[in-house]
């Protein structure tokens, strides 16, 4: 068994521990420092929640709040039109309809209403052309087909009907060429191809036929000496233009526009101090 003072020891120990926790800490100086220095100045207000709108209409009226301000729903309009009448509110605003047409037109006829009148049909048309013939009825006016055109040209003959109209073909052209000729028909006309050109230049030389006309390809004749070198726009030799000699110093870098030798111009000399920025529009150097 543990004895009584063991107990009792035990019980002494938590005591103690318990009192030593139970202690505030020391506050750091750097922390205490701060909140000594703080000014006891009031606190800045801080925005709370806009009030609710008072409800002053009286509580057996309908309200809504659009926006949050609190007004009456309007009063609901008053039918004052007899009740046995159809009624229409359009806005909110009772009205009767109108009232619907009445029908006078005997019942054997057949009517339409468009926009709400009674009207009866136009009447059918009455086909009076004889039943052997055909018939057509445009815009419901009954008429007779306009009658097919008689053919009174020979059956042997090829014909056509433009718009309805029976014509012979032309006739076909008649060929009085010998069959040994080639021949064209432009149009309809039968002619003979151009005859060929016959070529009387010696076979040695070359030829050109332009429009079917044969000529002799005239070759030109290089009269430049051998050592230069020639060009031949449209034929005719002509020698290079000679190359631009250049006479500007080997130290001085040169450009050659069009083939002109000329020298690029000198860069622009920098007299502004080192400490100010510059800029060279055109080359020119001059101060920001």
């Amino acid at each position: 068994m543990i004895s009584r003072t063991a107990v009792f020891t035990v019980l002494l120990t938590a005591f103690l521990a318990g009192q030593v926790m139970a202690v505030p800490m020391p506050m750091p100086m750097k922390v205490a420092r701060e909140m000594a220095e703080r000014s006891p100045e009031p606190l800045e207000t801080i925005s709370v929640y806009v009030r609710r709108a008072i409800n002053t209409i009286p509580a057996e009226e309908a309200t809504k709040a659009p926006n949050g301000v609190i007004v009456p729903y309007r009063k609901r309009a008053i039918n004052t039109i007899p009740a046995e009448e159809a009624t229409k509110a359009p806005n909110g605003v009772i009205q009767p309809y109108s009232k619907r047409a009445i029908n006078t037109i005997p019942a054997e006829e057949a009517t339409k209403a468009p926009n709400g009148v009674i009207q009866p049909y136009s009447k059918r048309a009455i086909n009076t052309i004889p039943a052997e013939e055909a018939t057509k009825a445009p815009n419901g006016v009954i008429q007779p087909y306009s009658k097919r055109a008689i053919n009174t040209i020979p059956a042997e003959e090829a014909t056509k009907a433009p718009n309805g109209v029976i014509q012979p073909y032309s006739k076909r052209a008649i060929n009085t060429i010998p069959a040994e000729e080639a021949t064209k028909a432009p149009n309809g006309v039968i002619q003979p191809y151009n005859k060929r050109a016959v070529n009387t230049i010696p076979e040695e030389e070359s030829t050109k036929a332009p429009n079917g006309v044969i000529q002799i390809y005239k070759r030109a004749i290089n009269t430049i000496p051998a050592e230069e070198p020639t060009k031949s726009p449209n034929g005719v030799i002509q020698p290079y233009s000679k190359r631009a000699i250049n006479t500007i110093p080997a130290e001085e870098a040169t450009k050659a526009p069009n083939g002109v030798i000329q020298p690029y111009s000198r860069r622009a000399i920098n007299t502004i101090p080192a400490e100010e920025a510059t800029k060279a529009p055109n080359g020119v150097i001059q101060p920001y």
